[in-house]
């Protein structure tokens, strides 16, 4: 095992452990990967990416002591003016952007660096820090906080160490790239809370930091799912977690707790995928046009507005599209001129 001697001298654990209760957690998340993986390219991929990205901006934030809600955020995110406190309208936009940074680095083959770090805090802290601080290691003393309560939970490493703590976060990220992907993504995202790099943005930049490592090891299924809903809910854990991994020097309760929310989101966006497929049940193009074959060899003769009021909840125009691909594929035949036109 490689020393790492400043996160050593600081008593940052780093070593990963697949505990009974973690790999447990990390196999419940397996189990809903066959799942998600089937939509991609689907017209559900598209509803489920979007409902993410929403939740992670919303929740992510709000972890942070942000007030805007999720349909507020919905309506940012569509350029639409929403009333709220400009700071926390500021840091929806912020990390609206930096989700989409990730998504970029997250195609970029090269090892992560020090400078990737950094832009993703300096992204999320646009215009809420002064410059010197906006993308830059912190130069001063810094606590890890409880947003809620303001209790101190841990008193972070010196800032004239930063240089050499960064430098081995980032050789460690390196050389544990064949574990877990997902223990290591949550064991990253501890010890860079441990370090706490930065004057402010530490617990959105970490975040997003672990999202960025499992799209890097292909874990497609990350863009799914939103932890940080999880995570939110459990706010105090979260915060408790990581004193006790700190106190125990060991990442196993921070990692065990993480796998948990990311085993109950991803859980989540299933049964809602399956809710949203339920309700488009036959509301595909095909499902309809199987419907209106069946009305047609029921009612032999019918008009296209007598069809048309059958299926009163599809728009006419939708039911004579229909109704066209019907008969160019020769599943129905059509007689009589436009308009007095039958079908059977």
């Amino acid at each position: 095992m490689k020393s790492y001697p400043y996160l050593e001298k600081y008593g940052i654990p780093h070593e990963i452990q697949l505990t009974d209760k973690l790999v447990g957690f990390l196999m419940e998340i397996a189990e809903q990967r066959p799942f998600l993986e089937e939509s991609i390219g689907s017209a559900l991929e598209v509803q489920l990416l979007r409902k993410a990205k929403i939740r992670a901006i919303t929740y992510s934030n709000q972890i942070e002591g942000n007030d805007l809600q999720e349909g507020q955020v919905t309506a940012l995110i569509a350029g639409k003016k929403v009333k709220g406190n400009e700071k926390d309208v500021a840091e929806v936009q912020n990390y609206h952007e930096a989700i989409d940074y990730i998504e970029t680095l997250s195609k970029d083959g090269r090892k992560l660096g020090l400078r990737d770090i950094c832009d993703i805090q300096k992204l999320i802290t646009k215009g809420q820090l002064p410059s010197q601080l906006n993308g830059s290691l912190r130069s001063g003393p810094a606590s890890i906080i409880n947003s809620i309560t303001k209790e101190v939970i841990e008193e972070c490493p010196p800032h004239y160490d930063l240089p050499h703590l960064m430098k081995e976060l980032t050789q460690w990220i390196d050389e544990n790239s064949t574990r877990n992907p997902f223990a290591m993504a949550f064991a990253a995202h501890f010890i860079t809370v441990a370090i706490h790099p930065f004057a402010d943005g530490n617990g959105r930049t970490v975040r997003l930091l672990q999202h960025l490592l499992l799209l890097k090891r292909k874990e497609t299924i990350a863009s799914f799912i939103p932890s940080e809903t999880s995570i939110m809910a459990n706010r105090e854990r979260y915060y408790h977690t990581i004193r006790q991994s700190r106190e125990l020097k060991r990442l196993d309760p921070f990692l065990e707790f993480l796998a948990e929310c990311f085993a109950a989101a991803a859980k989540d966006v299933v049964k809602e995928a399956r809710q949203i497929l339920k309700g488009l049940a036959g509301k595909t193009p095909k499902a309809r046009q199987d419907k209106i074959k069946k009305f047609i060899k029921a009612h032999p003769g019918s008009s296209s507005s007598e069809i048309a009021n059958h299926f009163a909840d599809v728009p006419k125009r939708t039911v004579e599209r229909d109704l066209a691909e019907l008969i160019k594929s020769k599943a129905i035949k059509a007689t009589g001129s436009t308009r007095s036109r039958k079908y059977s």
